[in-house]
C-alpha cells in the first residue's frame, strides 16, 4: 500500500521513539502454535548485530543492537534462515482493525549475514501500534539498506544500485502487452519476474543485478523487433541471465515446468478466502506480493479465485495479468 513516508516516520517519531531501547510488548503474550488461526498471528524473528555497521548517514549502530524481521501470517514456522529477507533496525506493527494506513512501517533494512538470529515467535497481531524495534529515527538510514562493517576485517555483503534495472523493468512492463504473448514467452515472463525479485534481495551482487538489466532492456528491444520476448521463441538455450553478444538480443528460454503452477503478483492488496468465501484475516496481503497458484480457478459465491494454500482463496481480479 502506498504511504505518505514523512507522515509515517513523524508518526514513529512520535511514538517516543527517543527513549532508551526496552521491551515493546509482553513475552507472556508470545505463542506459539502450528497453525495460523483465521490469519490473526504474525511470525517475528529477533536478532542481535554481530558486530558494529555504519549506514550511510554515517552513524554507527554497535554490535549487540537489537534487530527485528517479520513472515507475516504464515500456517507454518518459518525456515530460520531466510538470507534475501532482511532485519530491520526500526519496525512498528499493528493498527485498528480494517484500516490500514499505520500497519507494519519502519525501515534500515540489515543483511541477514550481520546478525546472530534467534528461532521465530508467532505473536498475535495487535490491534493497536506496537513498537518492536526502536534504533533510528534518521530517515537517510530508514530508507536504506546500504550498511557495512566499520571493522573492514569483517565480512561485508555487497549491496547492489537497483536504479537500471527497476527503471528497465519498468520499461518492461509498460511496453509488453501481456495479454497477447505464446505460451513459451509466458513462461519466461513469469521466470523473468521472480529473477527480478530475487535480484531485488538482500546480497544480491551489482554484477547480477547489471546483467539482469542488459537481459531485460534486450527482451524487451527483441520484443519490439519480432513480437516475442525470447529469441527464436523454442526451447533451445536455457533460463539463466545470458545474451547473444552477436545480435545484441537475448537468447534466454525458461526452463520447463512440471505443472500449471506458478507465481503471480497481487495488483492491489487482496483479503483471503476459505472455499465458502469466508474472509479470514483482517489484514491484506499486500500490492506486489508473490504467491504460488496451482493454475486452476475457483467459483465462489459468483466470483472468480485462485487458490494459493490449503483453504485459501484469493480473487482473481487481484492478481497481475501476464
Amino acid at each position: 500500500m502506498k504511504k505518505n513516508k514523512r507522515i509515517i516516520f513523524a508518526t514513529i517519531a512520535a511514538l517516543s521513539l527517543a527513549a532508551p531501547m526496552t521491551a515493546v510488548f509482553n513475552l507472556d503474550n508470545v505463542q506459539t502454535v502450528s497453525a495460523n488461526h483465521q490469519g490473526t498471528k504474525v511470525w517475528l524473528q529477533y536478532g542481535t548485530l554481530k558486530y558494529a555497521l555504519r549506514g550511510p548517514s554515517g552513524r554507527v549502530y554497535p554490535a549487540g543492537t537489537k534487530v527485528v524481521r517479520e513472515m507475516g501470517a504464515a500456517d507454518t514456522k518459518p525456515n530460520i534462515s531466510f538470507p534475501g529477507r532482511p532485519f530491520n533496525l526500526t519496525w512498528m506493527i499493528g493498527g485498528i482493525p480494517n484500516n490500514q494506513r499505520l500497519q507494519d512501517v519502519g525501515g534500515g533494512q540489515i543483511a541477514e549475514a550481520y546478525v546472530n538470529y534467534e528461532d521465530w515467535q508467532e505473536i498475535d497481531y495487535p490491534s493497536d501500534n506496537v513498537v518492536l524495534v526502536n534504533n533510528t529515527t534518521d530517515y537517510t538510514d530508514l530508507k536504506s539498506n546500504d550498511f557495512h562493517p566499520v571493522d573492514s576485517s569483517n565480512p561485508d555483503v555487497p549491496v547492489a544500485n537497483l536504479d537500471k534495472l527497476n527503471e528497465a523493468y519498468a520499461n518492461y512492463d509498460s511496453a509488453i502487452d501481456f495479454s497477447k504473448l505464446s505460451k513459451k514467452d509466458g513462461q519466461y515472463v513469469a521466470d523473468l519476474r521472480n529473477r527480478y525479485f530475487a535480484a531485488k534481495s538482500m546480497g544480491a551482487t551489482q554484477e547480477s543485478v547489471d546483467a539482469l538489466t542488459k537481459e531485460i532492456n534486450d527482451a524487451v528491444a527483441n520484443y519490439k523487433k519480432t513480437g516475442h520476448l525470447v529469441s527464436g521463441n523454442s526451447n533451445s538455450g536455457n533460463s539463466s541471465n545470458s545474451s547473444n553478444s552477436n545480435s545484441g538480443s537475448t537468447t534466454v528460454t525458461p526452463a520447463k515446468r512440471k505443472s500449471k503452477s506458478r507465481f503471480v503478483k497481487l495488483r492491489k492488496a487482496s483479503y483471503q478466502y476459505t472455499h465458502k468465501g469466508k474472509r479470514v484475516s483482517k489484514k491484506k496481503l499486500k500490492n506486489g506480493t508473490i504467491v504460488k497458484i496451482n493454475g486452476k480457478t475457483y467459483r465462489i459465491k459468483k466470483k472468480t479465485f485462485y487458490r494459493i494454500g490449503k483453504n485459501r482463496y484469493i480473487r482473481k481480479v487481484n492478481v497481475a495479468k501476464n
